[in-house]
């Protein structure tokens, strides 16, 4: 865009933020719904939707809340949940004030189902009807369990195991097995009841040695070992970490990269919806927190913008989106990265959005595009991945060919990736981790 464009309105702008939050909320309330008994805290779901937008939110642990932007008051919206081809209904929620109907808690994640469709038909007081669909993708259980042992014991101790489940639903039969010093493992099934989030087994450490135990849940594997009698006890080397930060857009692009990068570091999702690097400046305090708390090798970023207006340190005011704006957003955006980097210890790949459907927002991203490019410049550790080249090559679009499949890449909203695009885009981003050696293990200090 040319620097001098105006930027948007702040009717527009107020739009936009709603609906860049209302995956995770931050225009939400606590809705005074029972939950079930895994959750340990109050869902949230969005009190601000447009009318016949269906929302999916996997903020809440272990459940996933439902909520559709209804009109009338007194509408009624029946919820459901599309499984191999059929619908099964989830719940029943009326439209109030404001005009949403939600379900804070549908449906639990699950191992065997991590993607998730759902629709919903709303019939309002006069009979009129609607219908939304959506989907999302919830976490896999490849980090669902804890695995709790000592380290060391002394011969004829009892060893106490414990098994905590992450998400606090139950209902699963992972198996536990413990390997003596020279003897054949021995398997046994723990039984999560329903809604029970600890389990655990003990045995006698009867023979001197490393003791091995593993747990196993629909493939995969948490290992452990203890050792007896003095035995030598190696501790394992940390795996790498791989930070998962941005704002909504990065929902089910998280989760399928963790699975993706499994068998090489550790994914950790720690994303803030509706909070842009422009919208304030809290993104720059956030990145010291999220780096001091995961100690990440890499970060993989992703934000959208609604085109605030930004503030320079020198006070003035800077409007979108003419080259000011742009030029401190950039400043923005590489002190962001550079906290990423951590003077060398680490490294940041920032994704450029994928073209939004409205068009004044499509102006903000493209200013945005170039600035993130710009920041980048001669910043050893970070690299830009154009996401926007691989989604929306010569602009906005709803679907795409993709290994000789049409498939459907946006949200209804022209705004969020589908399953698909977030699995595209996670695609894209592994491919780009492993290329650049050190991102994702051990790597020799990098210099500005």
């Amino acid at each position: 865009m040319r620097p001098g464009t105006p930027g948007l309105s702040a009717r527009y702008a107020r739009r936009v933020v709603r609906v860049l939050t209302w995956r995770r909320c931050l225009l939400a309330v606590a809705l005074t719904v029972a939950l079930p008994a895994n959750a340990r805290a109050q869902s949230v779901l969005p009190t601000v939707l447009p009318k016949d937008i269906l929302a999916a939110s996997e903020a809440q642990l272990g459940v996933i809340g439902l909520a559709y932007g209804g009109g009338q008051q007194g509408t009624r919206v029946f919820f459901y949940e599309r499984t191999a081809g059929k619908l099964k209904q989830v719940g029943v929620s009326t439209v109030n004030k404001p005009p949403v109907a939600a379900l804070p808690a549908a449906v639990r994640w699950r191992c065997d189902r991590v993607v998730r469709h759902f629709e919903a038909t709303a019939v309002a007081p006069d009979g009129t009807r609607s219908q939304g669909t959506t989907d999302i993708r919830t976490p896999s259980c490849a980090n669902r369990l804890a695995l709790s042992v000592p380290k060391r014991l002394a011969l004829g101790a009892t060893a106490r195991i414990r098994v905590n489940d992450r998400w606090l639903n139950g209902g699963i039969r992972p198996r536990l097995c413990i390997t003596a010093p020279g003897a054949r493992r021995v398997c046994r099934v723990l039984a999560f009841q329903r809604t029970v989030d600890i389990a655990g087994r003990r045995f006698r450490a009867t023979k001197r040695g490393l003791w091995r135990v593993e747990l196993r849940l629909r493939g995969h594997r948490e290992r452990a070992a203890v050792a007896v009698g003095g035995a030598r006890y190696v501790s394992p080397a940390p795996r790498p970490r791989v930070l998962a930060d941005g704002d909504s857009m990065m929902v089910g692009l998280d989760s399928f990269l963790a699975d993706r990068l499994a068998d090489t570091v550790t994914v950790r999702s720690d994303w803030q919806a509706g909070a842009g690097v422009g919208q304030d400046f809290g993104r720059l305090t956030r990145a010291a927190a999220l780096t001091r708390k995961h100690k990440p090798r890499t970060t993989v970023m992703l934000v959208a913008e609604a085109g605030y207006a930004m503030q320079s340190p020198d006070g003035a005011k800077r409007q979108c989106c003419d080259a000011l704006w742009a030029a401190e957003y950039t400043r923005r955006v590489r002190l962001i990265m550079k906290t990423y980097i951590q003077k060398g210890r680490g490294h940041v790949l920032w994704l450029t959005l994928p073209t939004p459907r409205h068009a004044e927002l499509a102006k903000v991203t493209a200013v945005q595009t170039i600035a993130l490019l710009r920041a980048a410049q001669g910043l050893a550790g970070a690299r830009i991945l154009r996401l926007d080249q691989i989604l929306t090559p010569n602009g906005y679009r709803e679907t795409m060919v993709y290994r000789g499949q049409t498939v459907r890449v946006r949200q209804s909203d022209g705004l969020h990736l589908t399953t698909t695009g977030a699995s595209i885009a996670a695609e894209a981003v592994e491919k780009a981790l492993r290329a650049s050696p050190g991102w994702l293990g051990s790597a020799a200090r990098l210099s500005e």
